[in-house]
């Protein structure tokens, strides 16, 4: 199921892509903020007090952050996918019950 989601094409699904480029970018801009801020919240839910203070140091150091994220949350590829899944699916819900 995650699969499928992810394999959609949100802006082509919702009927974005007949939008003025500019209106289109800047709504792509708006959901990817949404889904990076999940994400964020997401990965800071899973992580210990102290493996957040690492990661702030690896950010601060412009060090490897995916890396360090893969080593201290063992399904992270996963967690990243479900996310972005999740608010497809959303959107598409939400998209649908616009249309009823």
């Amino acid at each position: 199921m995650i699969t499928e989601f992810l394999n959609i094409n949100l802006v082509q699904e919702l009927g974005l892509d007949s939008l003025p480029a500019e209106k289109k970018e800047m709504l792509v801009n708006q959901m990817s903020q949404v889904v990076e801020n999940r994400i964020n919240l997401e990965v800071l839910s899973i992580l210990t007090e102290d493996e957040k203070k690492e990661l702030d140091k690896v950010l601060d150091s412009n060090g490897d952050m995916v890396g360090f994220l893969r080593s201290k949350i063992p399904n992270f590829d996963f967690t990243i996918a479900e996310t972005i899944a999740n608010f497809k699916k959303e959107m598409l819900e939400m998209k649908q019950a616009t249309t009823i």
